[in-house]
């Protein structure tokens, strides 16, 4: 009986306004707890799907693939498509970036030991007219075995893991990765890497 006349009365009070403060903080505190737990989920998938991301990149630019980009002339190009004999340097540029102008003036200076490789410059840069001003301005087309091509559908980043503008990529002979440079390089760095790889 006295079990009873205890449950009704507190049945009472929690329906009462004095109940009302007390049952909103206990749900503010399991709302505040599962939005917690869905942000850290997120952010354990986010992490763990970058990182996958990051090591599947990293093992497939190990070796140069066969993968295609938008030519400035029109059509796409296979960038393992060159001379099977020669190095292949890859430079993912902007033409409005002072790095990339600097190493473009260098390639154009040096364009007899460039030509000993397969220059491909990769540009995000949507402006055909642009990229061919940048081109003529630093004579790149001088430059035998080199080709500038369009990154129109932001691939580069999928292919090669980083998208950081200039990046340089040195694949030997044998189409496996040499050098890997991230900003700006000395192009005698890559000579270096040119000389001692041509057959």
């Amino acid at each position: 009986r006295h079990t009873r006349y205890w449950r009704d009365w507190s049945s009472d009070v929690c329906s009462s306004d004095l109940c009302k403060p007390y049952l909103m903080r206990k749900l503010l505190k399991y709302l505040i707890f599962i939005v917690l737990a869905v942000t850290v989920s997120l952010l354990l998938m986010r992490t763990y799907q970058s990182y996958k991301t990051k090591k599947e990149s990293g093992a497939k630019i190990q070796t140069l693939q066969h993968f295609s980009f938008e030519s400035v002339n029109g059509g796409q190009t296979w960038i393992d498509g060159f001379n099977p004999g020669q190095p292949t340097v890859i430079i993912y540029f902007h033409p409005e970036c002072e790095h990339c102008q600097y190493e473009a003036s260098e390639i154009g200076k040096e364009s007899e030991r460039f030509a000993k490789a397969n220059m491909i410059l990769i540009t995000p840069d949507d402006s055909i007219k642009r990229v061919e001003a940048f081109a003529i301005k630093y004579r790149l087309w001088e430059v035998d075995n080199l080709a500038i091509l369009v990154d129109r559908k932001n691939q580069f980043k999928k292919q090669f893991g980083a998208s950081i503008i200039p990046s340089v990529f040195i694949y030997g002979s044998d189409k496996k990765l040499l050098k890997m440079y991230k900003g700006e390089v000395q192009m005698k760095a890559i000579i270096q890497f040119i000389d001692g790889n041509e057959k």
